[in-house]
């Protein structure tokens, strides 16, 4: 259920009356207001779930594509391959990021 709707009966719970006064369908003191903002509640959830799902299959998709989500690497290929090296020879994590420009961090999840 709608947040919104548990916000309206904790107000109501403490003796307020909500009342829009531009709008007399939106009067949440009678039950065909109660209605009409449940309704609404209702096609928002709806709509909710629709949007999650679209998103969901085009994510599937471009995965199908081979489209990479993410970060892209800091590193290309060559320099991953060349840090590596240099920590196989005894090169600090921190020697290595410094010379790369890329923080230490970064050079140790390669050693992984």
């Amino acid at each position: 259920m709608f947040d919104g709707i548990h916000l309206i009966e904790r107000i109501n719970a403490r003796g307020a009356l909500i009342k829009v006064l531009d709008k007399p369908h939106l009067d949440l003191t009678t039950p065909l207001g109660r209605g009409f903002i449940a309704f609404l509640s209702a096609m928002a959830e709806d709509e909710r779930h629709r949007i999650v799902k679209r998103a969901n299959d085009g994510r599937k998709a471009a995965k199908a594509k081979g489209i990479k989500f993410g970060r892209r690497p800091k590193l290309s290929d060559y320099q991953q391959a060349e840090a590596i090296k240099r920590l196989a020879a005894g090169e600090t994590c921190r020697a290595i990021g410094k010379s790369m420009g890329v923080h230490h961090a970064t050079i140790s999840k390669l050693a992984n």
